[in-house]
């Protein structure tokens, strides 16, 4: 019996199909705004800056987080700051740029007790009280004080997540602080994964500036 040849034509009308079927996801839309922040890469009119502020602001709309922060490491003094923000209020902003940590304070899980929930990924909930007695004025204590937490998916006021920014030879560059969700839920994995790329490509940026 011959062998049933088949329709190259078929082969490709299928994958094209499944392609569109697949975009048409939604959480596509998350991997697309990495992709933009990539190609932006390219754009040599772009400054540091003007990148690093359109990654916080993409993660703000784009994964419906209330606040974004984006602390990194300094070439002066090697301390980590608080850079660039998006969707704090003037008096928590003014409070973050206050703060500078040393790599030992960023590494101490002492001082800030957190849950590894992947090797770029941190979570610290508001049970585990991490903050630092310089960092009362970053989030609303009162609010905080009035929340209570209903699900396991819930977040409350003072939970935040951390995704870690990592240079050559895994050295902290920084990381991605994110507080608060549209939904009040705490991100899924797949976002969490999302951010974990984006933490990689802010990597390879940081990395590649420094050497300019």
């Amino acid at each position: 019996m011959q062998d049933q040849t088949i329709d190259p034509e078929l082969i490709k009308k299928r994958m094209s199909l499944n392609y569109q079927y697949d975009s048409a996801n939604p959480a596509n839309e998350r991997l697309d705004c990495v992709r933009s922040l990539i190609s932006a890469l390219a754009d040599q009119q772009l400054s540091m800056s003007e990148f690093l502020q359109s990654a916080v602001d993409v993660i703000r709309d784009s994964f419906w987080v209330k606040e974004v922060t984006l602390g990194l490491r300094s070439r002066s003094d090697g301390l980590y700051r608080y850079e660039v923000m998006a969707g704090l209020s003037d008096v928590s902003w003014e409070a973050h740029k206050q703060l500078a940590y040393t790599l030992e304070q960023c590494e101490d899980p002492e001082l800030y007790t957190f849950a590894q929930i992947s090797s770029l990924t941190r979570l610290f909930l508001v049970e585990d009280n991490p903050y630092g007695k310089d960092e009362e004025s970053t989030f609303n204590r009162e609010l905080m004080l009035q929340s209570s937490r209903k699900s396991l998916d819930g977040t409350i006021e003072g939970d935040y997540i951390d995704v870690r920014i990592l240079g050559k030879g895994g050295a902290l560059l920084g990381w991605i602080e994110l507080s608060g969700t549209a939904d009040g839920k705490f991100l899924d994995v797949h976002t969490i994964k999302c951010l974990e790329l984006l933490a990689s490509v802010l990597g390879i940026a940081l990395t590649f500036s420094e050497t300019q």
